[in-house]
């Protein structure tokens, strides 16, 4: 009887010490090393790293490597490169990561809200503003037509994403300006696509090519 009683005892210690174990490694910090270079395989110094979507305050350091540690495991790694472009890959519960940057562009990357192409006649658009509210997934026109980017919250005050048309940053006021009829394609960038633009795209941005 004694006997049983002890081995009982002990399943029960060696299934605790199981359980405090599997916990113990459930919440161990997560050391990463992430490599970044191009497609020559020189590395890129001073990549900007984001990690499920947040920048990260370092760059990659001179020889393109980039440590650091995580409470939890991340989903998604992006590096970006201002004269390259940006490279995202999933999280394979690897302490070492590659990214390599090309200067092409992965489509597949790309969601639909990604990227909106003229498509109808936009005549039936009194302004700018119908438009994005009738044609563009992922944008908001509220009231008094301010205009946000599903998925952002205030940055600094602010939920105003950045304007570019024709590649140049414009203001609101020459935004507003655009005649839909005029418009050849309208992108929104979201997420990491919009950290090309760093800061300033924060809140998102949405691209204007026009005719």
């Amino acid at each position: 009887m004694k006997t049983t009683k002890y081995i009982f005892l002990l399943l029960i210690l060696i299934f605790t010490l199981n359980i405090s174990s599997q916990e113990s490694k459930n919440m161990e910090e997560i050391k990463l090393t992430i490599l970044v270079h191009d497609v020559n395989n020189n590395p890129i110094p001073g990549a900007i790293i984001l990690i499920d979507d947040v920048k990260q305050q370092r760059l990659t350091n001179s020889a393109g490597y980039f440590k650091i540690k995580l409470d939890k495991a991340p989903k998604i790694i992006a590096a970006f490169s201002p004269s390259i472009g940006l490279k995202k890959v999933k999280y394979t519960n690897l302490d070492n990561i590659t990214i390599k940057i090309t200067s092409e562009v992965n489509t597949s990357e790309i969601t639909k809200e990604d990227i909106n192409i003229k498509e109808d006649n936009p005549i039936q658009y009194r302004n700018i503003y119908d438009y994005l509210r009738g044609k563009v997934s992922g944008v908001n026109v509220g009231a008094g037509n301010v205009i946000t980017i599903r998925g952002y919250n205030s940055v600094n005050g602010s939920t105003t994403p950045m304007f570019i048309l024709n590649d140049n940053q414009v203001e609101e006021s020459i935004f507003s300006n655009i005649v839909p009829t005029d418009i050849k394609s309208i992108q929104v960038f979201k997420s990491t696509d919009s950290a090309i633009y760093g800061s300033r795209g924060a809140n998102g941005v949405i691209k204007v090519t026009t005719f």
